[in-house]
């Protein structure tokens, strides 16, 4: 029997209401570790979603000037909402995410209340257990996907995750090593700029004197500077070899809550890069 949603759905689901601030659902996401919170209305059914994505959205995009506990999550979550029943299989659940460019369903049951949530990572561990031996590396991996130089701006990585329907960004270094990834969720979870820059130490802000005309006295200024790649990035990456069984490439994911898994060769210069979503197109084609 194929897979049901219900067997691999997360259940209880954490949830937010509509008039909840942007600062509390990025804190809670923050907190739980994890990249989407269903909208409820008073009823406990589902009327959005909201995601890293959308909080990235609200701090780099045309509503930036605005602190986030002033933008609710009424303002930027998704009101499309796309469910899922719970006695559906995977595979349709892969396809409406393929389909809709979205990587989670919440699940309601015969009456429309929220009862969990299938995302890309529940397809990963169901695809790791039950299809072991089936496809290497080499054969699910995508050759093309974003890369850039740790010193690129933090500016330039989201307009390469802006082009890419991955979302993400592998840094590598001149020879094509890899040295990490930048996912949104570590733009969205990324401190504030002074407290990222300030966060390391010297290296992160150019120190220089001036004149402070209320003490008349010299006195220090640091100026803190853009963040680039590196001040972000995920730097203890998971790496595989092109021979790896994809379903071992799959249950990391899970097992680590990571998205992507760059393939390299023995060197570490990185060949391709198996993601979620290339799990979740195989499960349309195999569950």
């Amino acid at each position: 029997m194929a897979p049901r949603v219900s067997t691999y759905m997360s259940s209880p689901v954490y949830v937010v209401r509509p008039n909840d601030n942007l600062a509390y659902a990025r804190n809670l996401m923050l907190k739980k570790g994890i990249s989407r919170l269903v909208v409820v209305n008073e009823v406990e059914k589902p009327v959005g979603i909201i995601t890293t994505t959308d909080i990235v959205e609200t701090m780099y995009g045309s509503n930036f000037y605005k602190p986030l506990d002033r933008v609710y999550v009424s303002d930027v979550m998704t009101k499309e909402l796309i469910t899922i029943e719970e006695n559906k299989s995977l595979r349709t659940a892969a396809h409406l995410m393929v389909k809709h460019k979205i990587g989670g369903l919440p699940v309601v049951n015969s009456e429309g209340k929220l009862v969990g949530i299938i995302t890309r990572s529940d397809i990963a561990r169901a695809y790791g257990e039950k299809y072991k031996g089936l496809y290497h590396a080499s054969e699910v991996m995508r050759t093309d996907f974003p890369k850039a130089s740790p010193t690129h701006s933090i500016y330039y990585i989201l307009k390469l995750m802006e082009s890419s329907v991955i979302r993400k960004v592998v840094i590598v270094d001149e020879n094509d090593k890899v040295m990490g990834i930048v996912a949104k969720k570590d733009v969205a979870f990324a401190y504030t700029p002074a407290a990222l820059l300030s966060a390391r130490g010297k290296d992160r802000f150019v120190k220089s004197k001036v004149v402070d005309p209320l003490k008349d006295k010299i006195v220090p200024l640091r100026n803190y500077l853009v963040p680039v790649a590196e001040d972000i990035m995920t730097k203890d990456v998971i790496t595989s070899g092109p021979e790896e069984d994809s379903a071992a490439i799959a249950k990391s994911m899970y097992d680590e809550g990571i998205g992507s898994i760059p393939i390299v060769d023995s060197e570490r210069r990185v060949l391709g890069l198996v993601t979620k979503l290339d799990i979740v197109q195989l499960a349309m084609k195999i569950f």
